[in-house]
């Protein structure tokens, strides 16, 4: 198995489980309310913001391993018809 291959087998099985779905939501949740809270003073929507942001970052990782793979099958596949 390649390197692209595992690394995005190890996404594809994180981005299924359920717990650490559960907690992704959760950080995003939590930050929606610190959002929707008018009460909530410019720090801690801050903190709310970053951390929003830190899960699009690791969701984007994750993203970017599935999208090396695809990118694999397809040069292996062209290689294959030349």
């Amino acid at each position: 198995m390649s390197l692209i291959k595992q690394r995005a087998s190890e996404a594809k099985t994180l981005l299924a489980d359920h717990v650490f779905k559960a907690v992704i939501g959760e950080i995003r949740d939590d930050a929606v309310g610190v959002f929707l809270d008018a009460t909530c003073d410019i720090t801690r929507i801050a903190a709310a913001h970053e951390s929003v942001r830190a899960v699009q970052v690791i969701l984007d990782a994750l993203q970017a391993r599935l999208d090396a793979e695809a990118v694999e099958a397809k040069q292996d596949r062209d290689r294959a018809n030349d």
